[in-house]
Order: C-alpha cells, then sequence, then structure tokens
C-alpha cells in the first residue's frame, strides 16, 4: 500500500512539474485533483478551504495592482493571513506612490501643444528678423550720416581751384584791373571803401570797356562827359551797389567833377602811368565766395613783357587777397572786400 502512494505521488509531481511550464495557477488545480483521490474526506475539505483563500489572494493581488488596495478590507481566516495582506498593501501602495514621485517632468517640448510649439517657432522666426532690419536700419543710418557728412562738409568748405581755367582767369584778372591799379587801402565792407578810389575804380572800368571814343561828348571847356548811370552801373558791378556813389552834392576827385543835379561826370584827360597791373595767382571758390590771391606787378615787369625779355616767372610787388561774394539780385559776383595775404608763421 506505501508503494502504491510513492508511486502515485511521483507520478502526480511528475504531472504538476510538467504543468508548471503552462501556467502556475493550472499545476495547482491539477495537483489537487490528483491528490484528492488519495486523500482522505477531512483533508479534502482542508484544502478546498486552502485554495479558496488562495484564489481571493491572487485576486486581491491583481486588484492592487490596478488600485490601491486598503489594509482595512482584505479578510482572512486567519490573523497572519490578514496581517501579510495588510503589509502587502501596504508596501504596494508606498511602492505606487514612490513611483509618482520619481517619475520623470515631461519635458516642455515633448508635451506641448502644437500651437505652444508654433509660437516659439515664430518668436525665434522674429527674432531673426528684427535682428536683420535692425542691420539693415544701422546700416542705412551709418551710409546717410557718411553722405550728409559729406554734403555738408562741400556745402560749408566746399574748396577747389580754378586758376588752371585760362578763360576765369582772364575774365577775374581783367575785372578787377580797374581796382588794383590804384592800390585800394584795406576793407571789410562797403563802408569801410575811400570814396575818390570807388568813383576812379568805376570811370576806369567804363573807360576799359568802352574805350576813350565810346564818350564823344565833350563841355565847353573840352572834357569828356560820362553819364552818371554808366558810372552808377559800374559801381554796381565792382562793388555790388550803385548807391555807394552819392551824387546829392558836388563831387570833386583828381580828374574828374561833378555837380549836384546833373547827370554827367566831366573827365580830364588822364594815364595809367605809374599804376599797377594784376596776376592772379590762385582762384578758391567757396561757397558763394571767389578766393582771389592777386600779385601787384609793375607795368615794367619782363613777365609781361613778349619776346625774349620775358621771364618765365613775374616779380610782384606787393600781394593780396580780394574776395569776391556772389550777389543775390545780380547773380554776378562783386569785389566785397580787400585784405593782405596772410603770412604763414
Amino acid at each position: 500500500m506505501f508503494c502504491v502512494r510513492l508511486l502515485s505521488f511521483g507520478f502526480i509531481a511528475l504531472l504538476t512539474n510538467f504543468g508548471s511550464f503552462l501556467h502556475p495557477a493550472r499545476a495547482i488545480i491539477l495537483l489537487n485533483s490528483r491528490l484528492a483521490q488519495a486523500r482522505p474526506p477531512e483533508r479534502n475539505k482542508f484544502m478546498e478551504q486552502e485554495k479558496s483563500k488562495v484564489n481571493e489572494y491572487h485576486a486581491d493581488y491583481r486588484g492592487a495592482g490596478k488600485t490601491v488596495v486598503k489594509a482595512a478590507t482584505i479578510t482572512s481566516s486567519t490573523p497572519a493571513r490578514s496581517e501579510l495582506m495588510r503589509r502587502h498593501a501596504e508596501k504596494v501602495q508606498e511602492n505606487s506612490a514612490q513611483t509618482r514621485v520619481r517619475s520623470p517632468k515631461p519635458r516642455q517640448n515633448a508635451h506641448a501643444k502644437p500651437s505652444d510649439r508654433g509660437t516659439i517657432k515664430i518668436s525665434q522666426k522674429t527674432r531673426h528678423q528684427i535682428s536683420i532690419y535692425r542691420f539693415l536700419f544701422a546700416g542705412a543710418t551709418m551710409i546717410l550720416a557718411i553722405v550728409g557728412v559729406i554734403i555738408l562738409l562741400s556745402a560749408v568748405n566746399r574748396t577747389s581751384s580754378v586758376i588752371s581755367d585760362s578763360s576765369t582767369y582772364a575774365k577775374y584778372n581783367n575785372y578787377i584791373a580797374p581796382v588794383v591799379m590804384h592800390d585800394p587801402a584795406p576793407f571789410a565792407s562797403q563802408q569801410e571803401t575811400d570814396s575818390d578810389m570807388v568813383i576812379s575804380s568805376c570811370i576806369w572800368r567804363n573807360l576799359l570797356q568802352n574805350g576813350a571814343e565810346g564818350y564823344k561828348e565833350f563841355d565847353e571847356q573840352g572834357l569828356t562827359l560820362m553819364p552818371v548811370e554808366d558810372v552808377q552801373r559800374a559801381a554796381l558791378d565792382l562793388f555790388g551797389s550803385a548807391d555807394i556813389i552819392n551824387c546829392s552834392g558836388d563831387i570833386f576827385g583828381a580828374f574828374y567833377s561833378h555837380t549836384a543835379g546833373e547827370d554827367n561826370f566831366h573827365i580830364s584827360s588822364i594815364s595809367n602811368a605809374g599804376t599797377f597791373l594784376p596776376h592772379i595767382e590762385e582762384i578758391l571758390e567757396k561757397k558763394d565766395e571767389l578766393i582771389l590771391t592777386v600779385s601787384y606787378l609793375s607795368r615794367e615787369d619782363k613777365f609781361l613783357s613778349h619776346g625774349e625779355e620775358k621771364t618765365p616767372e613775374p616779380t610782384p610787388v606787393k600781394q593780396m587777397v580780394y574776395k569776391l561774394k556772389l550777389g543775390a539780385d545780380t547773380d554776378k559776383y562783386y569785389i566785397s572786400s580787400i585784405e593782405p595775404v596772410k603770412t604763414q608763421s
């Protein structure tokens, strides 16, 4: 009888090991079914109770994986089992809490909404565009500033030499000749000019332009008559104003005279011997002003001669600076001031 039971238990163990490869619960059921035949009825009843407890434990264990099982809801027929289930539930609850605490915080970009990600992209794009616009604005501002400075400097200090233009040289050389021949004292305005120098220069300008044959009217004494209008026109051309010659009273000069109320100047015979001739060394243009550096030459200077006696360079007696200003009404240059040449120290 003992041998039969031993062989039965070995066969059942073999089946149980084979069934355990399939499923643990199925192996237990198979074991119980095989042992039920070899055990007495009291033992089978006890095993049925234990089976129900195991099923209850597995059911509670599977539920604890999904929801937190409170220790107070677990009941068992034995205090040891209840204590075990209570500890297990607490451990499961603790592990769940730790899992929630240890879970890494999701990355903002990984779980960001599409609208948020779009906002970031738009912000980055806008920042890039703003940087480009700032660079372009700074470059344009710099270019405009440089252009403005160049224009300002050229307008304020625009200086260029025009002495190389022979026609301009000859034009202004003839223009100032009637004044240079009188060797006028320096002046800075019309009020500082000498009236005799002004009238004599204007008369000579008319004679040099029109020639002595241009005036064929004479008075009873045989003096040449020159209209006051011509003299005042010459004053406007040379000094920028006709009023600089006041004909309200009698005027007497070295070779001219004028009686108040008359329309002519009476001019006696004159000569330019012993006077200076101008030689412009340099002409500078500055805003609405021409600056002429003028050398005073003697009429006997060999630079003015022709042939073999001519020298390559003049021999100035003196030098003066003539400043010509552009008239607002006439749009022509006139002599606004005469000053000595500043020597470089």
